[in-house]
């Protein structure tokens, strides 16, 4: 045991671990999550994980009895509908719910069961639907049913939550709230409140709120219902919004993980969860326990199988059941998936949930207290927490959830996703983003109203890569623990980030992650004291399929002759590339130029085929979009179109680019998508017509990937190797330093002029081993590359290159030939 995990047990060791269970945490980990061994899960916030012996005992139950339709009064109805009993039964102790004063409706998801809510909630023009500014977008979009009925929508802050699951002594002085400006739609459909076909005067109105914020952690006092329930006025302060009767809704999606609320000590109306949550499976399947006098109150419209008495087809006549759980569950239910709820709680009630809150909150406290004590070596802080301040952050009465975003030693931020993607590289699988709850984003992130609308207008959408808009982050960095999660698991996600994040300054007084630059001796005009020359010339006809190499080849308009003039499309429009589609490596191509002839080879197709170079009318045509740049294409006949679709084993179309036909142009908010050569002509390329890489950068890469004694391939001693071929460049040199390329702004090979564009941004396509068409599992060299070739979140590894069409070497002669590139040509780099 390593001196750390003896300090965290020394504090934590009465809470960590399961001590008294019948297997502890070790145990746990080494025989129900045996796939966790090279994995840090550390997203239990979006899903948990389903054990081992879970798993089994639900493939037993299926494989040993017979479930069939609960609609009927078979055999195997009976012990369906004894199950669905059953597990609602369990649903309700889980929440300590008297079956009398609550039912459980199954649902598709906590999110279906919030929309059942608000489609039926008895909203009226006098209504108000208040909610806390912390709150999912499932919660959110209950304010469309109330808008649209003419009620109220009311955002409200609730600060200096005391954080307790049982009631305090003054629960008012617990609670500081602010309101933001009521909503109303004048086009509103305006109703009064009707429940069963008579008018009342009672006006009802709806509180939401989750009992744990999945965006911080936060977790909201449960006294909230009583007060809300009680005496709203309190609250509201004098709004005209506090007449009638208040329920309150509580998302507990989040919470119930781990603090599940009491309802006979919080009685609130509505309570919303998703069964993954809780153990990992089943998906697709979620509860409202909704209190029994609330759901008297729901207005139901639609009526399907299972939910009516009886029927007629061709009159206005239907006589819904009476049954409060039978009337809200439209047509079969999710029967299996029900039947798999009772193991999954076996698993929880065996290690008790008040065991699994400590056990997840001694992990949460550990790292919230490292985070925030780390220091870059200038002193400056690592590490910025959402949702926690320095009295709170030891509390262990915050969910396991900690959002937080890195920054670096001169103040400004990392971006997220450039910490999501090292984690990855790293094993760690960590969330990214505002976590749909869009509200608590803003809040801690400082975004006003104005910053969001920017953001948008920027092109900033959900789960994009704008991690960084106006100098702002838009969205944090999550992690969040499970009751299988291990002190191991901390310690990694913490050494990953001191590792990757936290700058120590060295001698030359510059700070990782570092860059490797030529020397100062050389850092003007022409380099010409080495001998550089080409080494190698590899075309890509068709978008992430095999190239070919060749001794010289034809320079165009849009960079080497036919160089990814071709791509493959999926019937919904999707470009297919390796990332999706990695035996796409395994397609071989070459093009005999004399016999103007595309060949294509796949191990999968018996024939090689055989497309024209000539362009002809026959072919139809059509306008696409791609990186930000328009094409016109020619597609092919099915007979084309059928080889591919066998070659990968999907369906797809071949289409053909006129690129020297059309140039660059801006996406409909203004910004030039991936595209870094915004002027020159180009054909299906992500950033530019050239990939240019150094031999001796290669060779260099390959050393530290030697280096390091993880880096063995699975069975051999050897380490990994990695060739020129796995970055799909275009040309490759020799006779450089290492990443001399770096630093040039522009070059000659041969005649031909190029223009450098800078680095090429890596991603884990190099990972895909291009022989085999499978991922490294070590994923390398990207890791590797990521440890010493990182800058601004960028992995650059290569330099892109523009031709300079109308430039070269000696000038112009009326009788030049074609212009070419041969292996051989000197390369004289420009670097001033």
């Amino acid at each position: 045991m390593g001196e750390r995990k003896e300090e965290f047990l020394k504090e934590f060791g009465e809470d960590y671990g399961y001590p008294h269970a019948s297997k502890n945490i070790d145990e746990i980990r080494a025989t129900e999550f045996k796939r966790l061994d090279e994995l840090v899960y550390l997203d239990h916030a979006g899903a948990t994980l389903y054990s081992e012996s879970q798993m089994e005992s639900v493939i037993k139950d299926l494989t040993t009895n017979v479930y069939g339709n609960p609609h009927s009064q078979s055999d195997s109805s009976v012990a369906t509908s004894d199950n669905v009993r059953m597990a609602r039964q369990q649903v309700l102790d889980y929440f300590n719910a008297s079956p009398e004063d609550y039912k459980c409706i199954f649902t598709s998801g906590a999110t279906a069961a919030l929309k059942l809510v608000g489609e039926a909630f008895p909203w009226s023009r006098e209504s108000c639907f208040m909610y806390t500014m912390e709150n999912h977008n499932s919660v959110l979009g209950i304010r469309e049913y109330a808008l649209n009925q003419g009620a109220t929508a009311l955002a409200v802050d609730i600060e200096d939550v005391e954080h307790h699951s049982g009631p305090s002594k003054s629960k008012l002085s617990s609670f500081k709230v602010s309101q933001h400006p009521a909503q109303r739609r004048t086009e509103a459909t305006l109703t009064g409140t009707v429940v069963n076909g008579d008018t009342l005067g009672t006006v009802y109105n709806l509180f939401a709120f989750p009992s744990e914020c999945n965006f911080s952690g936060v977790r909201f006092g449960l006294d909230l219902v009583n007060i809300i329930k009680e005496d709203a006025k309190v609250i509201l302060e004098g709004s005209p919004y506090c007449r009638g009767q208040w329920m309150v809704l509580i998302d507990a999606a989040k919470g119930c993980a781990t603090h599940p609320p009491d309802l006979t000590m919080f009685p609130a109306d509505f309570v919303v969860i998703s069964f993954y949550k809780i153990f990992g499976y089943p998906t697709g399947l979620g509860a409202l326990i909704v209190r029994t006098e609330a759901a008297r109150l729901l207005r139901k419209t639609y009526f399907s199988g299972g939910t009516v008495a009886a029927s007629i087809a061709d009159i206005d006549f239907v006589r819904r059941r009476g049954g409060i759980e039978e009337s809200f569950e439209d047509g079969t239910q999710s029967f299996l998936s029900i039947a798999a709820i009772s193991h999954g709680f076996k698993i929880i009630n065996t290690l008790t949930i008040s065991s699994i809150a400590r056990h997840t909150a001694s992990l949460a406290v550990y790292v919230r207290s490292t985070l925030l004590a780390l220091r870059h070596g200038n002193g400056a802080s690592v590490c910025v927490l959402y949702g926690t301040n320095a009295a709170k952050v030891l509390s262990r009465d915050i969910g396991p959830t900690i959002a937080f975003n890195l920054k670096r030693s001169d103040g400004s931020w990392f971006g997220y996703r450039e910490v999501e993607k090292l984690a990855s590289l790293s094993g760690i699988q960590l969330r990214t983003g505002c976590f749909c709850n869009p509200g608590a984003c803003s809040k801690y992130l400082g975004l006003s109203h104005s910053d969001l609308l920017l953001n948008v207008e920027a092109g900033h959408v959900c789960w994009d890569d704008n991690d960084i808009l106006h100098g702002k982050p838009t969205g944090a960095v999550r992690i969040s623990f499970g009751y299988m999660s291990t002190f191991e698991d901390a310690k990694k996600f913490i050494s990953f980030v001191v590792r990757s994040f936290v700058s120590i300054p060295n001698p030359l007084g510059n700070e990782c992650p570092q860059r490797t630059t030529i020397s100062s001796s050389s850092t003007k005009g022409i380099e010409r004291s080495r001998l550089m020359s080409l080494k190698a010339i590899t075309i890509y006809p068709i978008k992430s399929c095999a190239g070919f190499s060749v001794d010289s080849w034809p320079l165009s308009s849009n960079g080497l002759q036919h160089d990814r003039e071709w791509l493959l499309k999926s019937p919904s429009g999707e470009i297919l590339t390796q990332k999706k589609v990695p035996e796409m490596c395994l397609i071989r191509t070459f093009i005999d130029l004399s016999r103007g002839t595309l060949f294509v080879e796949s191990p999968r197709c018996k024939e090689k085929l055989k497309v024209p170079l000539e362009q002809t009318s026959c072919y139809r045509k059509e306008e696409m979009q791609l990186y930000g740049q328009r094409y016109e294409v020619q597609g092919y006949d099915s007979d084309v179109n059928l080889w591919f679709t066998e070659a990968i084993a999907r369906p797809c179309t071949l289409m053909r680019c006129f690129g020297s036909e059309h140039t660059c142009c801006m996406n409909t908010s203004g910004i030039v998508g991936m595209c870094r050569d915004v002027q020159s002509k180009l054909n299906f390329v992500n950033e530019a017509q050239f990939l240019l890489v150094s031999e001796e950068s290669i060779s260099d890469l390959n050393k530290k990937l030697s280096k390091n004694p993880q880096n063995r391939s699975p069975g051999h001693q050897l380490p990994i190797h990695i060739d020129s071929m796995r970055f799909r460049p275009n040309l490759v040199i020799s006779g450089a330093e290492p990443y001399a390329e770096d630093n040039w702004r522009n070059l000659t090979i041969g005649k031909a002029c190029f223009t450098s564009l800078g680095g090429c941004n890596r991603c884990q396509m190099i990972n895909l081993n291009p022989q085999t068409g499978q991922v490294q599992k070590l994923k390398e060299p990207l890791a590797t590359l990521a440890s010493y070739r990182r800058v601004q979140g960028k992995i650059f590894f290569g330099i892109l290159l523009k031709y300079e069409e109308n430039m070269r070497l000696g000038g112009w002669k009326d009788n030049d030939p074609e212009p070419r590139l041969q292996v051989g040509q000197r390369v004289y780099p420009n670097i001033s």
